[in-house]
């Protein structure tokens, strides 16, 4: 059980080190990249709408999806911590 909580954080940690990586502000998404996700057309939508739509998704949509960087070190963190306890215990 031990080495499977092992080779489980080892995987998260790969994950989460991945998403650091490639986090991006939400800020600096495009609106078109996150309707695109959402099946939202935009033909005929104005900028100043789209603007608004973002900052609406921002806050209680998609948000900012950087974030997954935490639930892999949580996940991470959580395995080793097992995985040492079962140890010591």
């Amino acid at each position: 059980m031990n080495l499977l909580l092992l080779i489980a954080a080892l995987v998260f940690t790969c994950l989460a080190y991945d998403a650091w990586k490639l986090s991006v502000p939400a800020d600096k998404v495009p609106y078109s990249v996150t309707a695109d996700d959402l099946g939202q057309p935009l033909d005929g939508i104005p900028l100043m709408e789209q603007s608004k739509r973002k900052d609406w998704n921002s806050r209680y949509g998609l948000g900012d999806l950087s974030q997954t960087f935490w639930l892999w070190t949580i996940l991470a963190l959580a395995c080793a911590i097992g995985a040492v306890a079962g140890l010591v215990g």
